[in-house]
């Protein structure tokens, strides 16, 4: 690939660590240009998903160095972090991250990875290299992912003990996440819930709340959410990642089996 040989005058990590040197850093401006590159006709997208592998590749695996992707464009956040179609993800995963790791097993199974992945790239690549390291072992709940969000879940049901946002303490009870993780829950195939909607459950204060302390993400348009249907204008609230909707109805249970 083009993007690996120009590396080749890069250090790894083990020459930097040995001057203990910290790892360089490329920093991308204008980084919302790559949303041009994704939609462009031309090979545009499988150029991005190549340069976003390569970014992986270098980053996390060969740790060559950091990257820090800038932008002035306030939409870029909802670029980078939503979902793809389900038609785009399967396509990803299948011949491109699959390929990458030699991972045969999952072949034509991206049906069942869904479940637990949804249609984030990184969460695609993350899962399978999970898969690999664990010789095809992997239960859902030893996703790292999963792990992470379902810990937070627990957290945000004792909001006290949580460290305070930016010196704003949290603003929800107990009770205001889990009629929250109720209704994402409850919508989970139409794969989102109004935020109107949420406010009248819990009010509007609770509700921003949880989206500052990321147990909720707002879409402010339907315009950049490419992985659902939404025939609404109005804001519209989902959760982080679908391993957060699958810890959502994990502690559910385990709220439904105490109740009991």
């Amino acid at each position: 690939m083009a993007f690996q040989n120009n590396l080749g005058s890069m250090y790894n990590w083990n020459f930097w660590n040995s001057y203990k040197l910290p790892q360089p850093i490329l920093v991308i401006d204008e980084a919302n240009r790559f949303s041009r590159l994704g939609n462009s006709l031309n090979g545009g997208q499988e150029l991005l998903k190549s340069f976003l592998d390569w970014l992986v590749l270098n980053t996390k695996e060969q740790k060559s160095f950091h990257a820090i992707l800038t932008s002035s464009d306030s939409f870029f956040l909802d670029w980078i972090i939503n979902d793809l179609s389900k038609k785009e993800a399967e396509e990803y995963f299948e011949k491109h991250v699959l390929p990458r790791y030699e991972c045969k097993e999952l072949e034509g199974k991206f049906d069942q990875v869904c479940k637990i992945t949804g249609t984030r790239m990184l969460i695609i690549d993350m899962y399978v290299g999970e898969y690999e390291r664990s010789k095809g072992k992997l239960a859902d709940r030893d996703f790292s992912v999963y792990e992470l969000e379902y810990d937070k879940l627990y957290c945000g049901l004792n909001p006290n003990e949580l460290h305070p946002y930016k010196s704003r303490p949290p603003l929800w009870k107990d009770d205001d996440l889990i009629k929250t993780m109720e209704a994402i829950v409850n919508a989970k195939n139409q794969g989102y819930i109004l935020e109107r909607e949420l406010i009248k459950e819990i009010g509007s204060k609770q509700v921003n709340s949880l989206i500052n302390y990321n147990f909720l993400h707002r879409r402010p348009t339907k315009r950049f959410a490419y992985d659902i249907k939404c025939l609404s204008n109005e804001a519209i609230l989902t959760a982080m990642n679908m391993p957060s909707v699958r810890a959502m109805e994990d502690h559910l249970s385990l709220v439904s089996s105490n109740k009991k």
